[in-house]
């Protein structure tokens, strides 16, 4: 679930990205499979890497810091991966990939070399991705590498331009990890000077496109109702983003009052209300059960305490008929007992 996520935040984009990892990692999945071709089946592991680097080398002349590489995982407890977030298209963002994943590599990828001494260094798989459109933006970022020895490697990193992707390409390939970046193919018709500006029939359409994405995806079971809610919740906080000026309000207002909408469907509440009944017929029928347990107790303790009695009050009779059958005996032969 989503919390302490506010749509204020300077760095919104990187955000999203994150908090999406953070709480729903599978989602990263399909991406994975459609940058790098991995597949990876539902339940696999995923742990979230930290990942740490100076920031010296970016800026000699300002004091020395750290920086964190966006996203840093674990998958299935072998591949590792690094993907970047970069809203503008830097020139030396090759250069800090290379500084990134080296970083990456000494902190979780490195070991003896066992058959020719030394070490092994391994890069991890590594992407960055581009949630604005930009004519300018290449499909790989590309650095060569010429070592001391005169031996040459090409360091090159995949990018991801998430708007050069349709909406059905979006649905087709499960890529719901770009659905709260959609938002922002409408951004440059917001400008003024524009000749065609954003019309609301415009929006409208690309909304609900989205939320019926998400509500496939739901009904096939790729996504989980709470998934669902934070990817609505998600798509918001962009609108609040793209709509923060008062003249774009009305843009603003119709995303939340479509999504809230839809989210309050019968067909929605329908589920939910099953869903709602179904876990309190569950904590019934547990209810009965632990009740039943409980009588089940109480009445092996009273068979225990009755067969206890029963067996007390057997005694009690064979030791009546043996004092009977010894006054018997007594007064057979005359003899009696004086106090």
């Amino acid at each position: 679930m989503v919390k302490n996520f506010r749509p204020e935040d300077k760095n919104l984009w990187d955000e999203i990205f994150n908090t999406i990892v953070d709480v729903m990692p599978e989602q990263l999945f399909p991406l994975f499979k459609e940058v790098y071709g991995k597949e990876y089946p539902k339940g696999t592991p995923v742990i979230r890497l930290s990942t740490v680097s100076s920031t010296y080398l970016e800026d000699p002349d300002a004091p020395p810091s750290s920086r964190r590489s966006d996203t840093a995982i674990l998958v299935n407890g072998t591949d590792y991966y690094h993907l970047e977030c970069q809203m503008h298209n830097d020139e030396y963002m090759v250069i800090r990939m290379i500084t990134y994943d080296i970083h990456f590599a000494m902190q979780h990828s490195t070991s003896k070399d066992e058959q020719e001494g030394g070490f092994i260094m391994r890069f991890p798989s590594s992407a960055v991705i581009y949630p604005e459109k930009n004519r300018e933006l290449p499909e790989t970022l590309r650095c060569r590498i010429i070592f001391q020895d005169g031996s040459q490697h090409i360091y090159q990193v995949p990018t991801v331009r998430i708007q050069s992707y349709s909406m059905q390409e979006i649905c087709d390939k499960h890529l719901l990890i770009f659905i709260p970046y959609v938002l922002l193919r409408l951004r440059p018709k917001l400008n003024p000077n524009r000749k065609n500006p954003l019309t609301e029939k415009e929006l409208t359409d690309l909304v609900n496109e989205a939320i019926v994405i998400l509500q496939k995806e739901l009904e096939q079971g790729n996504l989980t109702r709470q998934e669902y809610s934070d990817y609505l919740n998600l798509f918001r906080f962009a609108a609040d983003k793209i709509f923060k000026d008062k003249k774009h309000s009305k843009f603003r207002k119709e995303v939340h009052q479509m999504t809230s909408l839809y989210d309050q469907l019968p067909s929605v509440r329908e589920k939910r209300l099953r869903a709602k009944l179904e876990g309190m017929l569950e904590e019934m029928r547990l209810e009965k059960e632990n009740a039943l347990d409980a009588l089940a107790r109480k009445e092996a303790e009273l068979a225990e305490k009755e067969a206890e009695y029963a067996k007390k009050e057997a005694e009690r009779a064979k030791n009546e008929a043996e004092l009977v059958r010894l006054k018997e005996i007594l007064d057979q032969h005359h003899i009696v007992l004086t106090p």
